[in-house]
């Protein structure tokens, strides 16, 4: 018989504690270390991101050195000239960042408006309670017959008498 490897050795042990794992908590491990990688290479493309960024500063300010010393510049300039761009590129990144939660709320907003309403447009806040009267303002002609309430300022409407 062939010798069994090291390798060939710790398979067996792996399926022999995978097989006393139940399915559910086999797919849950596997979930959960799924999520950690996306977090992971989110994270690290981030971090490359944030790589190139710092390179293309590094290459902006010796090229801004070496052309300030040609010039006969000096060095305070250039730190200013720095600060000045990287808050220009801080701006800049904000200002896509709102952009594009302007363009998500913009999309919510259109499907929003695509749903189907209810009939009748807007339901009341409290449908299962209908008013119980015409409590809008008063036409002009109900009003011009309204007589003052000596109590409390209130007006009373006019008795018809039969």
């Amino acid at each position: 018989m062939l010798k069994e490897t090291s390798a060939t050795r710790t398979m067996k042990s792996h399926q022999v504690i995978v097989s006393r794992i139940s399915r559910e908590e086999l797919e849950d491990r596997f979930l959960r270390l799924h999520d950690e990688n996306m977090l992971l290479k989110q994270h690290a493309r981030k971090q490359e991101d944030k790589i190139k960024r710092m390179a293309t500063k590094l290459i902006r300010l010796v090229n801004d050195k070496k052309r300030y010393e040609r010039a006969g510049g000096g060095p305070k300039r250039l730190g200013r000239d720095v600060e000045l761009e990287e808050m220009i590129e801080q701006l800049q990144e904000k200002a896509q960042g709102l952009e594009r939660q302007n363009e998500a709320l913009k999309t919510r907003l259109i499907s929003a408006r695509q749903q189907p309403q209810a009939p009748g447009g807007r339901q009341a806040p409290h449908s299962y309670a209908q008013p119980r009267g015409n409590a809008g303002r008063r036409k002009a002609s109900e009003s011009a017959g309204a007589q003052d309430c000596p109590r409390k300022g209130k007006a009373q409407r006019p008795r018809i008498l039969s």
